[in-house]
């Protein structure tokens, strides 16, 4: 395989099996579309103006070797896709889990997980307030969090942590590959003056929960469009 498609092949790849089994009926995730590219659009358009923003002042870059070339607002066309497939395929698990499992009691994911979510990244973002990446990422999480937390009181947030640990898993393995686990040179690469240079393998401490907050956002906004879509429906 020619190494320039290799970003976009782990696009397709996180893609496929969602995709493939949207359509069956027991899950019928293809029936929450409108939802869900609802909520994709909007977070999407958050996301890619931090990443243009991102880009232009090098705090993180992209690889030339290893994408197709073609480029929109600095950012390569794999990099939109990401934005498309990472959200598609991390709902997915979440809905998939959320039908074949009853709604968690647990207090751990219920209140202790999220609230730990609250004050850590709050605290981090107050020590490593000169580091930009490191800075944006977990000050956005703590407060977004701490609005579901301690605001809405949001119900399904158990839920969503026991998703987003099974999520972890396939995140942190495609997070590997683009930045430069078993290939010769990294994707993705970061500058090192602005991120706390701790990683998990090769991937910035910072992008595991760079990944909570697009996944949250992505079913905070899914959740709303659904309730309101069932809302209608329940009224027709």
């Amino acid at each position: 395989m020619n190494e320039k498609f290799l970003y976009l092949l782990l696009d397709a790849l996180t893609l496929f099996v969602p995709l493939t089994r949207s359509f069956e009926n027991k899950i019928a995730y293809y029936k929450s579309f409108g939802s869900l590219f609802k909520a994709i659009a909007i977070t999407g358009f958050i996301f890619i103006i931090w990443d243009v923003a991102f880009t232009h002042f090098g705090i993180w870059g992209f690889n030339q070797r290893y994408l197709v070339g073609i480029s929109i607002f600095l950012l390569p066309i794999e990099e939109w896709l990401f934005f498309l497939v990472v959200p598609f395929s991390c709902v997915f698990i979440y809905r998939v889990l959320n039908y074949f499992l009853s709604d968690t009691k647990s207090r751990l994911l219920q209140q202790q997980i999220p609230a730990f979510l609250v004050w850590f990244p709050l605290g981090v973002a107050v020590l490593n307030y000169q580091r930009v990446y490191t800075f944006i990422a977990f000050i956005l999480l703590g407060l977004f969090m701490g609005w579901h937390h301690y605001i809405n009181k949001t119900t399904w947030m158990g839920n969503f942590i026991r998703a987003y640990g099974i999520i972890l898993l396939p995140f942190l393995l495609v997070n590997s590959v683009l930045t430069g686990s078993w290939i010769d040179e990294p994707i993705v690469w970061y500058n090192d003056l602005h991120h706390l240079g701790k990683r998990i393998g090769t991937i910035p401490m910072e992008d595991a929960f760079y990944g909570l907050l697009l996944i949250l956002i992505n079913v905070t906004l899914y959740e709303f469009f659904e309730l309101k879509r069932k809302s209608v429906l329940s009224c027709t």
